[in-house]
């Protein structure tokens, strides 16, 4: 059945003395173990548009899986693609000219089919998705640009959402007609980054590419959109309060599962401010003094932690699984009315104890202490 299956190759494998018939001598290592691999890789693309949508399908499915899910789904997701691509490969190779035609019958038939199966999905399934979904966490995350933007996928989903018509408004806006919206702004920092980078650059560009990938992959996620990056620090915008909670929480969680059991030199650490309020949007930045409170909360959040104005606790309070500790209302340089600030914790999190000094928390004296910062405003 595996034969008349995959008899687009012109010849069918036949029985095993036919195949022993057909066998020529070896063309070296590299020929049988991994030039034929990718002969009948191109082979399969010609002869077989069916097989081959059924991969582009799944190089789709790995990248929504990526994007937008995560585990235990994403793990599961994942893992049932990669056996389906390798058992189906593995087939496809076992009946193939490349296979048959130059092996001698038995084993290492079998052996090369094998062989053949892993690399296939390892170079074009897993290795592609991975390309392509960097490629399209970028182009999202930046809005795709103006020309763009219409066939961005996370706006033809959003379609489907309430929200879609403020999307469109802030993203309608331009530097000859700026639009005002009420807008999430998060601020993200890397705690010691000009320090480390200092020390050991090559080590601290390597980690920047690993954080800049996590925190992409959960802002797509979230449906956040980064205004600008500047070093080490993100500026993102979202069309709630909610989701910039979320998509925060989002990015701590999936940092702090990057460096359990990892040494403290290849650890990094980052702080997260967020406020709402009504800015400036041009299409590609926004202004306005909601974007310098979110920038002045940043620096009062621990290593690690979240740090939110009263607006954004208020409005995302029983919506997201997160807890909010009063920090008290800290001085902010230039911020004539500082709001007041909230810690955000995940409920699984313990709340933590704090001790009362001269009226304010002590958390919140910790907080308006740590430097931090990328963005001067």
């Amino acid at each position: 059945m595996a034969d008349e299956a995959f008899s687009y190759t012109g010849k069918a494998a036949g029985t095993a003395a036919d195949a022993a018939a057909q066998a020529v001598q070896s063309g070296g290592f590299l020929t049988d173990w991994l030039f034929n691999m990718f002969a009948a890789a191109i082979d399969l693309q010609v002869h077989s548009p069916i097989l081959t949508a059924v991969y582009a399908g799944m190089l789709v499915g790995l990248l929504v899986l990526r994007m937008f899910l995560d585990n235990p789904i994403k793990f599961l997701g994942c893992t049932l693609i990669y056996v389906y691509t390798t058992v189906q490969s593995f087939s496809m190779f076992r009946a193939s000219s490349y296979v048959v035609d130059f092996t001698e019958p038995g084993w290492m038939v079998t052996a090369k089919s094998l062989w053949f199966a892993a690399l296939f999905t390892g170079v074009w399934v897993w290795g592609v998705s991975r390309v392509l979904q960097a490629f399209f966490s970028t182009l999202a995350t930046t809005g795709l640009g103006r020309l763009l933007a219409p066939i961005n996928p996370l706006r033809l989903l959003d379609k489907f959402r309430k929200s879609d018509a403020d999307l469109e408004a802030m993203e309608g806006g331009s530097a000859k007609n700026p639009k005002r919206q009420n807008t999430a702004i998060m601020f993200t920092d890397i705690v010691g980054y000009s320090a480390q980078m200092g020390k050991n650059e090559a080590a601290m560009v390597a980690k920047l590419q690993i954080h800049n990938e996590i925190m992409r992959n959960q802002i797509v996620r979230n449906r956040g959109t980064v205004i600008k990056t500047i070093g080490d620090a993100f500026m993102v915008r979202f069309r709630s309060a909610e989701s910039a909670v979320q998509c925060a929480m989002d990015c701590q969680k999936a940092i702090g599962a990057y460096n359990k059991g990892k040494p403290d030199g290849d650890q990094f650490h980052i702080r997260i401010g967020v406020h709402m309020g009504e800015v400036i949007h041009t299409g590609t930045d926004v202004f306005g003094e909601g974007v310098n409170i979110a920038a002045r909360i940043e620096p009062k959040a621990d290593p690690d932690g979240i740090c939110v104005s009263d607006v954004i606790a208020n409005a995302a309070r029983n919506k997201v699984p997160a807890h909010f500790m009063s920090l008290g209302r800290l001085p902010m340089k230039n911020i004539a009315n500082p709001p007041e600030l909230f810690k955000v914790f995940a409920v699984e999190e313990s709340a933590p104890k704090v001790a009362k000094a001269g009226g304010q928390p002590a958390a919140a004296a910790a907080g308006g202490a740590a430097p931090g910062g990328t963005f001067k405003i």
